[in-house]
């Protein structure tokens, strides 16, 4: 039980770190339209980093996006067989997540090996966003691995995280 909580921790932890990561692509992007129209100055580097930042962004906050159901599904099958469905699309999830994550992970540790980078006027190592993005991956992988042990619990997969009387429940443990 620990471990769930933690895990969930985490996931909030990073799903708040990529809604600030948003904000600061935005601040940004803003900075740039301001120095470009009113002061003359480009800054050469955002609209790369935005890139980097808004992938990193995504995938840092996969993992508490899924615990809180957010993602697409797919409700006509699941209004058939709804425990049976759960069980199958979550260990499809599983595969398909791990596989993904894999080769992230190989493609993070590829770019750190060879030292390869963006190859732009900021030539940014691509170690950086691919560490991020594969870090991000491997929490959606192990999130949906503690969906099979929700399930198996009988516990809810999914986090309520606003009452009905609008106000923030308490969203975990």
């Amino acid at each position: 039980m620990i471990f769930l909580s933690l895990v969930d921790r985490l996931s909030r932890a990073l799903a708040f770190l990529s809604g600030a990561v948003i904000f600061g692509i935005a601040l940004l992007v803003a900075s740039e339209i301001f120095l470009r129209n009113i002061v003359g100055v480009s800054l050469s580097f955002v609209w790369e980093v935005s890139v980097y930042l808004h992938m990193c962004a995504i995938f840092l906050g996969a993992a508490w996006t899924l615990r809180t159901g957010g993602h697409i599904r797919v409700t006509l099958l699941r209004a058939v067989m709804p425990r049976l469905f759960e069980w199958f699309a979550t260990l499809i999830g599983l595969v398909i997540s791990a596989y993904v994550t894999n080769a992230l992970t190989l493609l993070a540790w590829g770019y750190y090996a060879t030292g390869r980078t963006s190859g732009s006027t900021t030539d940014v190592p691509l170690v950086y966003p691919a560490a991020f993005i594969a870090f991000g991956s491997l929490l959606l992988t192990v999130q949906i691995a503690l969906r099979l042990v929700h399930l198996a619990m009988g516990r809810p997969v999914e986090l309520d995280s606003v009452r009905e009387e609008g106000a923030n429940a308490p969203i975990m443990d």
